[in-house]
């Protein structure tokens, strides 16, 4: 089919095709009978000798792939000499010469054969590099050599590199044809530049590196500029500029390293050039260009090696730093056009995948900032107050915003020393207030939520700063004009409001009037979002917190009565609705209401004997409360769950915010709920996040009550033992054992009980549940009781323990010979430590009664009984070996 004069196009290349696969999947018919042998790669020679130019393109390159292929399953036993060979026979036609020795490289990753002799063939090829290096050189050094043989030439070193455990050295001398050969070619010098770059001993090769950059400052740096020229948007000088910029980020340790000891700053500052070019050139990302991105890697590696240098050698050239300084500096400049945004009407024009690049385009130079401050702090700050400065007296709205963003993406890195630029860039942002009247402008919207994002970023510096009151004073007004409906980024707002309101510090006094009465008008606001009106109601009380009890009650008053919770002729779900929103309003309250501790307020007022605020709100929610779960809301049984969930969720806040000494006052309350929600399907989660609250914060003040509270709990779980919400009750009782397991025992008859069923809940979980979380929760409950009895002595739980023993034992030692995640597999391993050390005439004898209990691993387990770390490991061990036999 092949070789017939008369075959079609198509039958030749289904004839190649088959041959190619008789090849790899009988190879050993092929290479064992000498006969087949010799006639196949005669056939393959000669095909591609004297059948050349009678071939199509498609049949010669699968004829020479079968070549390739065949040659390696003869190499070493039945062919020692392939390349010399081949060398001499195909030396008059060296375009297939050359794809011939590509593909013998080539095809080694469809090998189908044994992993050893696999090696050995992988060791014999790389005995041939010099002879294939060789013949590429002499190949690509000939005068009258065809760009088509050249391309071919560079392709069959781009597979020998490619070659696993292929070295770079031996291939240095021959790479400056390589290079020479495809430097008009983006496509082929992308591809070697790429190949270096991935090659692990590239920035081991000081020699190479130095070479390469040298050549792509010369060479590579004149064909992107070209290219550019023509069309900068080309996928071909794309892919050219990633490979150039991923050697040139690979070549930093050896150029920095250079620069600092050898004095070669040359080499380094041309290679910056290079990509600041890139990075700077013009046009709108990604409309225009596609590129300016690439480099950005670059310049972060090459800012933390200096860095690193320069802490390890404080000597380093102060001439080579304001080069590379002033390279940074430039940069940032030209970024501030780069990374604007377009004018919103024309930004509405673009499709959303141009958008999202471009998003991304701005978080991937997002560095630059730091760059430059890092080099030149003060220069660069000032700089940016400069640029914003500008912007805000030219109307520039988007640059204004770039330079906002900047700003903020070097606000983290800010200290005490750059206060001065801090406080000018303050001064220039209280001139951004939101607009109060007239259209919205769309740009005017995004610079708002970036200042804003910059005020939330700098507030640690200004909140320590000696005038921290002025600033604040001078900011809040500004961050308020943001607190509108209007303002789509109204959440950024308020977000910053509560960082600077939290604190409580003097100027939320001055300001605070003003603070409540925008925030107050906001969440009133039926059209904004429920969770933005919330977040405003916070901001109010954190103003309401400095004030007198009394007079912050009356204030919530008014704001609970504007829900119209009771209005006649509303439906269902807008009861639900205003009901739920009620809730989360006290929640809100809880949270804020408390002052922190240690701060001056307006509330340490005329009489010290007043209850705080946060306690009488709470003696204000309870009836509401009590009506919601009674189920008095006239709402179905589902809707009265969801209802439940929210005030465990809302005592849950009012818990942890209470002042300890009303803790006892509250208990009953609390009690009652949890007693109720714990068992309501709906409200399962909640409560049980509120009962660990309660736990933790009443523990010590409450006691026996406590204690009785969570024995009756724990005895129920055991009852509901078949709920979907087990897990819940386990993560429950795991936290009070882990947490709380001194404060429940100093009450024995309680903490008895509750243990007790704790054990039987843990001993029929392990032993019959599928739930993956639950197990795992019961296996980590018995091993921190045992952890707990080793380390504290406890005799009486111990004894528990023992008189559980054969239970615990078969239920533990039964699971852990099935499949398990390691966390459980470590919990239960605990659990048989304890037995073991403890009890280990006895549990040897039961344990040997059981499947697997003679194997060699229970053994070697038993010997580690005084290593804790090691009896892990062991049974570690066995539970894998009884997965991979199960009984």
């Amino acid at each position: 089919m092949i070789s017939q004069p008369t075959s079609s196009s198509n039958v030749r290349i289904f004839g190649a095709h088959s041959l190619y696969d008789v090849i790899r999947k009988r190879s050993d018919e092929c290479t064992s009978n000498q006969t087949l042998q010799l006639s196949l790669k005669t056939f393959l020679i000669e095909s591609l000798t004297s059948g050349t130019y009678s071939q199509t393109t498609a049949v010669l390159n699968k004829l020479t792939s079968s070549l390739g292929l065949f040659t390696l399953y003869c190499v070493p036993d039945l062919w020692t000499t392939p390349v010399e060979d081949l060398t001499g026979l195909l030396a008059g036609t060296p375009e297939i010469l050359m794809k011939v020795l590509s593909d013998i490289a080539g095809e080694f990753s469809f090998l189908l054969m044994p992993l050893s002799q696999r090696n050995t063939l992988k060791s014999e090829l790389h005995k041939f590099s010099k002879s294939i290096i060789q013949v590429i050189a002499v190949v690509l050094r000939g005068g009258d050599t065809s760009s088509i043989t050249k391309q071919a030439a560079v392709e069959c070193v781009e597979q020998w590199l490619r070659l696993p455990g292929m070295t770079l050295d031996e291939w240095t001398p021959v790479l400056s044809d390589v290079l020479g050969a495809v430097v008009e070619d983006c496509t082929a010098l992308a591809s070697i530049l790429d190949l270096l770059a991935e090659n692990d001993e590239f920035q081991r090769n000081t020699t190479l590196i130095m070479y390469i950059c040298q050549f792509i400052c010369i060479h590579v740096s004149k064909k992107i500029e070209e290219e550019l020229c023509a069309d900068p948007t080309s996928e071909e000088v794309a892919a050219l500029i990633s490979a150039t910029c991923l050697v040139a980020t690979k070549s930093i340790s050896t150029l920095v390293e250079s620069a600092v000891q050898a004095g070669n700053t040359e080499l380094i500052i041309r290679i910056a050039q290079v990509m600041q070019v890139i990075s700077n050139i013009q046009g709108q990302y990604p409309q225009q260009e596609l590129i300016s991105d690439l480099p950005s890697w670059f310049f972060v590696s090459l800012r933390v090696e200096l860095i690193s240098m320069i802490k390890s050698e404080p000597k380093i050239n102060e001439q080579f730093l304001g080069q590379l300084a002033q390279i940074y500096a430039h940069m940032l400049g030209v970024s501030i056009l780069k990374l604007a945004y377009p004018e919103f009407n024309t930004w509405q024009m673009w499709n959303l995948e141009d958008r999202d690049q471009f998003e991304a385009y701005r978080l991937t130079r997002s560095e630059v900032c730091y760059d430059s401050y890092s080099f030149a702090a003060t220069d660069t700050l000032s700089f940016l107050n400069e640029q914003l400065g500008g912007a805000v007296n030219g109307e520039d709205i988007n640059r204004g915003e770039t330079c906002l963003y900047l700003w903020q993406c070097v606000a983290d890195y800010l200290s005490e020393s750059d206060y001065p630029c801090i406080l000018k860039c303050l001064e220039i942002c209280a001139r951004l207030s939101f607009p109060s009247s007239g259209p919205i402008d769309q740009d005017v919207d995004r610079r708002g939520g970036t200042m804003l994002r910059l005020l939330y970023s700098l507030s640690h510096l200004i909140q320590s700063h000696d005038q921290a009151n002025e600033l604040e004073c001078v900011l809040f007004p500004v961050i308020l004009s943001y607190v509108s409906p209007s303002f789509s980024s109204v959440r950024e707002a308020l977000s910053t409001l509560e960082k600077y309101s939290v604190e409580r510090t003097e100027s939320l006094v001055t300001f605070g009037d003003q603070i409540s009465e925008t925030c107050y008008n906001f969440f009133k606001c039926h059209s904004a979002k429920e969770s933005d009106r919330l977040a405003a109601l916070k901001c109010v009380g954190y103003v309401l917190s400095i004030k007198p009890p009394s007079e912050t009650m009356t204030i919530i008053g008014q704001i609970l009565s504007g829900q119209n919770i009771n209005e006649p002729g509303i439906d269902a779900a807008t009861i639900y609705f205003r009901y739920s929103f009620q809730i989360k309003i006290f929640s809100v309250l809880f949270s804020c209401l408390e002052n922190k501790k240690g701060s001056e307020t307006r509330s340490t007022i005329a009489s010290t004997n007043e209850e705080p605020t946060i306690v009488k709100l709470f003696r204000e929610a309870i009836p509401v409360f009590e009506a919601l779960c009674s189920g008095d809301s006239g709402l179905d049984q589902n809707n009265t769950g969801n209802l439940i969930q929210e005030v465990c969720k809302a005592v849950r806040v009012a818990i942890i915010s209470l002042p300890d000494q009303y803790l006892p006052h509250f208990f009953p309350f609390v009690a009652s709920l949890l007693n109720s929600a714990l068992f309501a399907p709906a409200s399962v989660k909640a409560a049980a996040g509120l009962a660990k609250a309660t736990v933790l914060q009443c523990g010590s003040v409450v006691g026996i009550e406590l204690a009785n509270m969570f024995s009756q709990w724990v005895q129920l779980f055991e009852r509901h033992i078949e709920s979907p919400h087990i897990e819940e009750y386990l993560q429950l009782v795991y936290q009070v054992v882990k947490k709380n397991w001194k404060m429940i025992r100093r009450f024995h008859d309680p903490s008895i009980v509750a243990f007790r069923s704790a054990i039987r809940i843990c001993s029929q979980t392990i032993s019959s549940s599928d739930d993956t979380a639950a197990v795992r929760c019961s296996a980590q409950i018995l091993a921190t009781f045992s952890a707990f009895i080793m380390s504290n002595g406890d005799s009486e739980m111990k004894a528990i323990f023992a008189e559980e023993g054969q239970i615990l034992l078969r239920t533990v030692f039964g699971r852990i010979q099935r499949e398990l995640i390691r966390s459980t597999v470590e919990s239960l391993s605990d659990i048989l430590y304890f037995y073991f050390k403890e009890f280990t005439t006895e549990t040897k004898a039961f344990i040997m009664a059981e499947p697997y209990g003679e194997s060699a691993l229970v053994t070697a387990m038993f010997r580690e009984i005084g290593n804790p770390r090691n009896f892990r490991q062991q049974t570690i061990r066995f539970n894998l070996a009884a997965v991979r036999s199960p009984i």
